[in-house]
């Protein structure tokens, strides 16, 4: 028997287009929008990124024991870049232990990345530098001349972390967290001018220690992770993480020199309020630790950090990427941090599409601890769909067998999993007691979880999925089946072109997003689609409509308008109404936008009846 191989199904890049085409795809090229699905890298904390003149983005993290980058053309192509280890420690030294969040910084026209490190003696924490001997990033490293093993330190040599480079008004300054003494009670944020990348000049002096109550979960306490953000005025921040990193409530705190003194405490001003936080709501705990980046066409600006994979998951981590905007006093929006498994419009310029993707309108969808599961383990956790998933599939007579009853046909099945092996991983997959050879699964780390697909057809009748012990160890979430001849296609909301009109989280909607506000004056949200067949589709809306007033949308179609009544019952529940349209072939441009009362859109799907 010829063994069949499940491919991995890369949710930190994915590209709906290609996964789930669209009506028109066989008959013109897809310029749908791309699409993509956080973690960006499935494993790991403290991210640092920059992006450089020659068009790649230099991605760093903490690895413990050496310093990695990676390099890639895309933000969202993080966890699949080419990687290299530019530098191991000595065995031994001083800093050859604990090695924490690295950056990269392009200097004076060499790179230097600045990392902590110590013996392996949690109180021997100090920062140190790395030099490159040439232009490329990726090249080698050595000691600045004039240090000791590239330690970098102020004059008080106190422990220190988390240190980060920036300039301003032609004057360069280090800042990084530390302590006061000798004792772990608190870390602080300090600044101190330099003399050069490998030199501080002068004595250190301490911006913002955790005084504010949300900056004081967890002892010790902590202010650490400064990094430096700068708006189109010049303005300068230090958005810095607050409160114990091993807390769900680790968050994103803000300074903001008010003053013209970098150097003078009191030229600095602390937001009263997190920045951004926790958001138990959508299931979002611990954001932390971040770096700002430009999309690769220099128009949105991109916060990456670090959040905890489900509640209470301490330093287990995962690396998220989020666009954010700009408030009219020049503080940084940055909303509030959205679910792991939220489909994303890619940044600006991975791609030209327009059109806004059709999903599949119908996929069956079946969790894996309501499966029949054999010497395997039924786990609670937050990160996985329905709030469980099967572990301990570890044995040779464990296995999680699923019930299907989706009508018969051609499907792509997909196996929601995560493995943490650091390699390729399998399961034994069967249909109805025949062997379909092994589904693989890549590792991206535990509760990380991704997505792997393999073609069936089912049968008239009850069918049977079951996936057994193979090689190496995963955990199983659920199954999808995606009929290969879906006629329904899912058109969200959140994914249109927006008009006085926000995207709002609503855990309980579709993708976790909807679209709301749409009681503002001329507010519409457009929708650029295409369809393989010219004809008549019913269009079946999804919307919410809590104020108890009936609410009307004028739906335009192709320039054509009509009017959409919703009736006002004053619930928090999603509703649905439908509508007929006609559309021709090929592209089509559907829109809603407000005539009177408010209703918040979720989706909303086509079918071609005529």
């Amino acid at each position: 028997m010829k063994i069949r191989k499940m491919y991995a199904f890369t949710l930190g890049l994915l590209i709906v287009a290609f996964l789930f085409p669209s009506p028109s795809s066989a008959s013109a090229p897809s310029t749908e929008m791309k699409l993509f699905k956080n973690p960006v890298v499935g494993d790991g904390a403290d991210p640092w990124v920059v992006k450089h003149t020659d068009g790649y983005y230099y991605y760093m993290q903490t690895t413990g024991n050496n310093l990695t980058i990676r390099k890639s053309k895309t933000l969202t192509g993080l966890d699949d870049a080419e990687k290299k280890v530019v530098w191991t420690p000595d065995s031994g030294a001083e800093n050859s232990g604990n090695i924490w969040a690295p950056e990269l910084h392009f200097l004076d026209g060499r790179w230097y990345i600045y990392f902590a490190a110590g013996d392996g003696n949690m109180g021997k924490q100090r920062m140190y530098v790395l030099e490159s001997e040439g232009s490329d990033p990726l090249g080698k490293y050595s000691y600045p001349k004039g240090t000791k093993l590239g330690k970098i330190s102020d004059p008080s040599d106190k422990w220190a972390i988390d240190g980060t480079v920036f300039e301003y008004k032609n004057k360069r300054y280090f800042v990084w967290s530390g302590w006061e003494g000798d004792e772990n009670v608190s870390q602080q944020i300090y600044i101190a001018p330099m003399k050069n990348p490998w030199t501080i000049s002068g004595e250190r002096v301490e911006l913002s220690r955790p005084e504010l109550p949300w900056e004081k979960n967890g002892t010790p306490l902590i202010n650490e992770g400064p990094e430096i953000l700068k708006n189109k005025q010049g303005d300068v921040f230090i958005v810095y993480s607050a409160s114990g990193s091993w807390t769900d409530d680790y968050c994103l705190g803000m300074l903001k020199l008010t003053g013209k003194d970098p150097l003078k405490a009191g030229d600095w001003a602390k937001n009263p309020e997190p920045v951004f936080k926790s958001s138990p709501a959508d299931n979002v705990y611990g954001p932390g630790h971040n770096s700002i980046v430009k999309s690769p066409d220099g128009k949105e600006d991109w916060i990456v950090y670090h959040a905890a994979k489900f509640k209470g998951a301490g330093w287990n981590r995962n690396v998220r990427i989020q666009e954010f905007t700009w408030k009219a006093d020049g503080t940084p929006n940055f909303g509030t941090p959205l679910p792991a498994d939220t489909m994303l419009r890619a940044p600006s310029g991975e791609d030209g599409g327009k059109l806004v993707p059709a999903l599949p309108g119908k996929v069956y969808s079946y969790e894996a601890e309501n499966g029949v599961v054999n010497h395997a383990t039924i786990v609670n956790n937050t990160s996985a769909s329905g709030g469980s998933k099967v572990g301990m599939i570890d044995y040779n007579d464990s296995f999680v067998e699923f019930k299907v009853d989706a009508a018969p046909g051609d499907y792509t099945l997909k196996v929601r999993y995560s493995n943490g092996m650091g390699e390729t991983s399998t399961h034994v997959l069967a249909l109805n007691g025949k062997s379909l050879g092994e589904a693989a699964y890549p590792s991206y780390g535990w509760d990380t979880w991704r997505d792997a697909e393999q073609e069936v057809h089912l049968n008239a009748g009850e069918n049977k999925i079951k996936l057994s012990k193979g090689t190496l160890f995963a955990e199983i979430d659920r199954i999808d089946l995606v009929p290969k001849k879906t006629k329904v296609f899912q058109y969200e909301a959140e994914l249109g072109y927006l008009k006085n009109a926000k995207v709002v989280n609503e855990y309980d909607a579709a993708n976790h997003q909807a679209v709301g506000l749409m009681s503002a004056h001329n507010s519409s949200v457009r929708f650029p689609i295409s369809v393989e067949k010219s004809g008549t589709y019913e269009m079946n809306i999804r919307y919410k409509q809590p104020k108890g007033i009936n609410a009307v949308q004028v739906l335009h179609v192709n320039g054509k308008k009509s009017l959409i009544l919703y009736k006002g019952e004053g619930s928090d529940k999603w509703k649905e109404t439908a509508v007929k349209v006609k559309l021709k072939k090929g592209k089509n441009d559907i829109s809603f936008s407000k005539s009177r009362g408010a209703v918040d859109l979720d989706y909303f799907t086509l079918n071609q009846t005529k």
